[in-house]
């Protein structure tokens, strides 16, 4: 999408034919998504998105580019966070298999490659590489610069997944919000009783208003069609318990499995929230409850007290 940025003449509104991309959209077959970015991602335009650590930054991105392939894009996943196969561990946990994936940080490369590409996602910005020596100011402009010329000449959509800082700032200048078309967010949502809720948005969308969508994210990736519970919606007869109550309900849910544990089972104790399992089983280890054994997916847990009853009995 070339928008021919250059100095014109003062012309009347009417006398102006707008390019027939603007009124074509890329459907990602998710369609409070699709409805997020206004009937669908504009091609050729191009986005940050942002979030604190653990909040779901991947799992979206792996989804909505699922979604995309799933409907015939050509779209990829560049990172230089993690390796391919610890994003492929992710997205066959997602169900996320049609997405293409690879570790590619150098911004000439990614460049040449979105030609035949519908959307590309680069995990994340601060990773990206350059074989011209640059600091770190100037290999920020030339990526933003070149990324972005290549996504307008080529209609192919780019995403740039940005770290924060520790005090929720943006990592860097402010040339790459700045420059792209539009930022979205992720949040927690503070007034809900789940803490799984999420709200994702736009702070600045250069083609469609400021649209929010709140949802749910669990160990099989986000549930878009999630209705968020908050406190006070339905009155205190309704009302679900609250976080320190649940919490407790859930350790005790753990604490009271019987035999050996893994992820996946307390996964399960938890109505699907990874996120929270992986708390909560690392929280009762520093505490002297459970016992860790092995590492990754083969992962197992087993209580502290089991373990010195059976000790003893030997």
């Amino acid at each position: 999408m070339d928008l021919q940025i250059a100095e014109t003449k003062l012309q009347k509104v009417k006398n102006i034919k707008v390019p027939d991309i603007f009124n074509r959209r890329m459907k990602t077959g998710i369609s409070r998504i699709d409805n997020l970015f206004e009937e669908g991602i504009l091609p050729g335009s191009a986005f940050t998105l942002t979030a604190k650590a653990g909040c779901g930054k991947t799992t979206l991105m792996l989804q909505v580019l699922d979604g995309m392939a799933k409907n015939g894009y050509n779209v990829g996943y560049f990172s230089g966070e993690e390796s391919i196969y610890q994003l492929a561990y992710t997205a066959n946990r997602i169900e996320a298999t049609e997405v293409q994936i690879a570790n590619i940080t150098d911004i000439d490369e990614i460049a040449s490659l979105m030609k035949d590409m519908d959307l590309v996602i680069i995990d994340s910005f601060q990773a990206l590489t350059c074989k011209t020596k640059m600091n770190s100011r100037q290999l920020e402009k030339y990526a933003v610069q070149r990324l972005c010329r290549e996504s307008k000449s080529t209609e192919c959509t780019i995403g740039f997944i940005m770290h924060l800082t520790k005090s929720g700032d943006l990592k860097g200048g402010t040339i790459v919000p700045h420059t792209v078309d539009a930022n979205l967010k992720v949040d927690t949502i503070a007034s809900a009783e789940d803490d799984q809720a999420r709200v994702i948005y736009f702070e600045k969308n250069r083609f469609g208003p400021l649209n929010e969508l709140e949802c749910t994210i669990g160990f099989k990736g986000y549930d878009f069609n999630a209705v968020i519970v908050k406190e006070g919606d339905d009155g205190e007869s309704t009302k679900a318990p609250s976080k320190k109550d649940r919490r407790k309900v859930d350790i005790e849910a753990i604490l009271t499995h019987p035999g050996t544990i893994d992820l996946p089972t307390v996964t399960g104790l938890l109505d699907g929230n990874f996120q929270r399992a992986q708390v909560l089983l690392r929280e009762l280890v520093i505490t002297n409850k459970l016992i860790k054994w092995g590492r990754g997916v083969t992962a197992t847990w087993t209580h502290v007290e089991e373990q010195r009853l059976a000790a003893e009995a030997k």
